[in-house]
């Protein structure tokens, strides 16, 4: 290493650390505030502020180019909730589980029940979730769906069940909305390999983010107060729980699903201590970002991966340009781990910027950024002298390009915005 390069990084860290200590407390103080904040990218669908800037004058909305993931789901394993029922199950034959301890059992057995036979599959509030958003698209862009010679809406997804619901969901709300909007649906290998496209250095980037992840919860997280709420014996209780840290993982998973399983009216959350929770969702949302984020360790590989998915928007929205065009929308239906590379392909504000995975929850949560059924949508707009603007909408909010000036507010020129996109992907 070259004291130069040697003398960068460690002004990178020391940067990371201090900006790190000006806002140490922020994470935790919105789980102690809201403990749902820690189910991260298993959150239920957060839109946020929806406000308008205005187009200019003379340009009216005429096509949408959107993809979002599915909605809420079951998890996609029972193997989440097997070291916790494992050491919870001995526990209660071994008669250490007090009052707090029974309760808790029974609430991991009554989520594990509610996933026989629905494992990866969406949730009733999944398909709320893209009803919703639907409605929403069309209340703020009715002129894009109510052209009398553009009524084509392509819906594609992803071969996993979720998708495919997630789009039927979607379609049918828009389709009330807009009874005479004709739509065709598709899914299939071909679909699958761009929306859901691993890229080259895939199982690169698994093995390092499985490494810094498990380093990471071998550093900071705990099971002591856990422990003191649920167990009479905790001598006995280590002959139970055999791995402290697998179990602690396996009940923070069981909390993180339940409230895309509002129908249980569960909240496992409430058996863990603040400290204990926020450790976990530290480890899970540090570990999302160091995977398919912008991150400074992965996010330069990452983010090649929406090179086909980038294609597809661009390709579609060239299409949509042609006077003879009637398509409305072009909609896709896929999953975090395409939506998430897309953007920091891009480049929008929220993942402009490469920061270490090691402290990131700070700055990016993947409660915020990734929950269920997130979303990006590209809403075009045209003048009557064929002029086309775009503006751009993550989680349904205006968002920008940092590298790349607007021509006015959140409006990029498309003959500006499609060479920015199209030198972000191979040919």
């Amino acid at each position: 290493m070259s004291i130069s390069f040697a003398k960068a990084l460690y002004a990178i860290l020391l940067l990371g650390v201090l900006q790190l200590n000006v806002s140490a407390q922020d994470f935790a103080e919105r789980i102690k505030a809201d403990p749902g904040i820690a189910c991260g990218v298993y959150h239920p669908y957060i839109h946020g502020d929806m406000t308008d800037t205005p187009a200019p004058k003379g340009y009216k909305p005429f096509y949408v180019s959107h993809f979002g993931r599915h909605g809420s789901r079951y998890h996609t394993t029972d193997s989440y909730f097997k070291a916790a029922m494992e050491g919870l199950s001995k526990a209660d034959e071994m008669g250490i589980l007090n009052e707090t301890g029974k309760q808790l059992y029974a609430d991991v057995q009554t989520v594990l029940k509610a996933h026989e036979g629905m494992t990866g599959e969406l949730s009733p509030l999944g398909g709320r979730e893209h009803k919703a958003i639907a409605a929403r698209m069309y209340a703020r862009f009715p002129e894009a769906f109510n052209s009398r010679t553009r009524t084509e809406v392509e819906c594609v997804a992803s071969t996993i069940t979720r998708c495919i619901i997630s789009m039927a969901n979607f379609s049918e709300s828009l389709s009330s909305c807009r009874p005479e909007l004709d739509f065709t649906f598709f899914t299939g290998k071909k679909y699958f390999e761009y929306i859901m496209k691993e890229g080259p250095y895939r199982k690169e980037i698994s093995v390092g983010c499985k490494a810094f992840s498990d380093s990471l919860r071998t550093a900071i997280c705990r099971h002591d107060k856990m422990y003191s709420s649920i167990f009479t014996d905790l001598e006995k209780a280590g002959e139970a729980v055999k791995n402290p840290q697998s179990f602690m993982y396996s009940l923070y998973m069981a909390g993180a699903i339940c409230l895309d399983l509002d129908f249980l009216g569960l909240d496992i959350f409430k058996y863990f201590d603040n400290e204990e929770l926020v450790q976990q969702a530290k480890v899970r949302s540090g570990k999302m970002y160091a995977e398919y984020g912008n991150s400074a360790e992965w996010g330069e590989k990452s983010s090649i991966a929406a090179d086909d998915l980038l294609k597809d928007f661009i390709a579609k929205a060239d299409a949509a340009m042609k006077d003879e065009s009637r398509r409305a929308a072009d909609l896709r239906f896929g999953h975090d781990t395409g939506i998430l590379p897309l953007m920091g392909l891009i480049g929008i504000k929220e993942m402009s910027e490469r920061i270490p995975s090691d402290g990131s929850w700070e700055y990016w949560t993947s409660c915020d950024r990734i929950p269920m059924a997130s979303n990006f949508q590209m809403v075009f707009f045209r003048n009557r002298k064929g002029e086309v603007l775009v503006k751009m909408l993550y989680n349904e909010q205006e968002t920008t390009i940092p590298a790349l000036t607007p021509t006015t507010g959140p409006y990029y020129s498309w003959e500006t915005l499609r060479p920015y996109l199209q030198s972000k992907v191979t040919d």
